[in-house]
């Protein structure tokens, strides 16, 4: 009989790596998880200092959601939503993110899907119904930033900008447009340009995580927002990742007072313990959907699983052990000690640049360095200013991984997550072990 892992080798593929190191060097199959720790069929133990991919903030081997979805399979584990139907765990799923959302938001109508790919899909496709129902049909164009990430479905992979994603497909040229991530003066420009009758949304990641988590300057949405507005331009939040609790408060909105039209949501929503998503609408969009769709049509907006009964009681379950163990705080505090002590720690080391965070997510950008030792990783030549940032970041990773720590490269940056549970003593750990990392190049 074939190993796991030789199984895993012949039939599956894995994203984020190059297609045939999984061929020459295989997998790592993960078989257990407690708190912020996964344990390898090696009989390795490992810090998840990513929370998987942003996501399991409740942490690992929670049986209360174990136990909430089998409840709920035993009595109905799932029901189409199309048509008239509809399931309990969904209807409070809405009622208890209405209530979660920021009131100032509007936000209180919901669909819920599987990913946050499909959210993004969700909130474009609406935009477009709404601005049709009002008769400007024309505006069809969709803007996003540099270096954002919204998916990998159609339109959310084109609304992302990260250049190594678009290999092998290119964005539509004359659907998706790109803005720099805090040139205010660029956006209203490219509106103007473009023609503003012909702009539907612009999305926006409130932080940007894949990005290297880069922090927003303080009124840079409120602007965008002013900019929005002025020419009926809808704004989408994009909070897959900052939402429930990753940034210290229950959605990364409230750090900077300010609204969108529609917010997508993931991750955090179930810890990933099942798949969910949600497309939350304001009720400034429902309405105009609602009241001026022509009779007779049909709302043409349904995934096979969508509403999906038992994720969203898992979802609910999620929600529960966040509020009763406070987590959003623990976020808040256990966030600003980790910021403070990346600070405090690589404070002398010459190859950072700079350390950004809020709440439990944190990047370090390391230098961009022209002077490379000759001998660095065992290379000859210099290596270029931009590449070697990258292969520092990449080296770094993986001596934290030998370490016991999982941590990420994006770009020049190495980024950190951990679940929301994380205690001070934990966080003492995982920043001893990137400090003991970074010692060896």
């Amino acid at each position: 009989m074939m190993r796991n892992l030789d199984l895993d080798r012949s039939l599956l593929t894995h994203p984020f790596i190059e297609p045939r190191k999984t061929k020459v060097f295989g997998s790592q199959e993960v078989v257990e998880g407690q708190g912020i720790k996964i344990k390898l069929s090696d009989g390795r133990e490992l810090i998840d200092g990513l929370s998987g991919l942003w996501n399991i903030n409740v942490g690992h081997g929670r049986q209360e959601m174990a136990e909430a979805a089998n409840k709920q399979m035993k009595k109905l584990p799932y029901y189409p939503s199309a048509f008239e139907y509809t399931t309990e765990p969904s209807i409070k799923l809405a009622q208890k993110l209405s209530k979660l959302l920021p009131k100032k938001s509007g936000i209180n109508r919901f669909t819920f899907g599987l990913t946050g790919s499909d959210a993004n899909e969700t909130a474009f496709r609406l935009a477009r119904m709404y601005h049709t129902v009002r008769g400007e049909g024309k505006r069809k164009k969709i803007i996003s930033r540099k270096y954002s990430y919204h998916g990998f479905t159609k339109a959310a992979l084109s609304a992302t900008r990260i250049p190594l994603y678009h290999l092998w497909e290119q964005p539509d040229p004359n659907l998706y447009f790109e803005v720099p991530p805090y040139d205010l003066d660029e956006l209203e420009d490219l509106i103007i340009r473009e023609g503003p009758k012909t702009i539907s949304v612009f999305i926006v990641e409130p932080i940007m995580a894949n990005g290297g988590v880069h922090i927003p300057p303080k009124d840079y949405l409120k602007v965008a927002r002013r900019i929005c507005d002025k020419y009926g331009v809808l704004m989408v939040f994009d909070e897959v990742i900052t939402a429930f609790g990753r940034t210290g408060k229950w959605f990364c909105m409230e750090h900077f007072d300010c609204y969108p039209d529609f917010i997508s949501l993931s991750k955090g929503l179930t810890s990933g313990y099942l798949p969910l998503s949600a497309t939350g609408i304001s009720s400034k969009v429902w309405n105009e959907i609602e009241d001026k769709t022509p009779p007779g049509l049909i709302f043409a907006n349904a995934l096979t699983t969508g509403n999906h009964a038992t994720s969203c009681a898992v979802a609910l379950a999620n929600i529960e052990i966040i509020e009763k163990e406070n987590l959003v705080n623990n976020s808040k505090e256990q966030g600003k000690y980790l910021l403070n002590q990346l600070k405090k720690q690589f404070k002398n080391n010459s190859m950072v640049k700079e350390i950004r965070g809020l709440g439990l997510m944190a990047g370090i950008n390391w230098k961009n360095n022209r002077d490379a030792p000759k001998n660095y990783m065992g290379r000859k030549k210099i290596l270029a200013n931009r590449r070697y940032a990258d292969e520092y970041s990449i080296h770094f990773v993986a001596q934290c991984l030998k370490r016991g720590l999982i941590v990420r490269p994006v770009g020049p940056n190495t980024v950190i997550a951990p679940p929301l549970c994380t205690s001070k003593k934990e966080v003492d750990e995982i920043v001893s072990i990137m400090v003991e990392s970074s010692k060896v190049t």
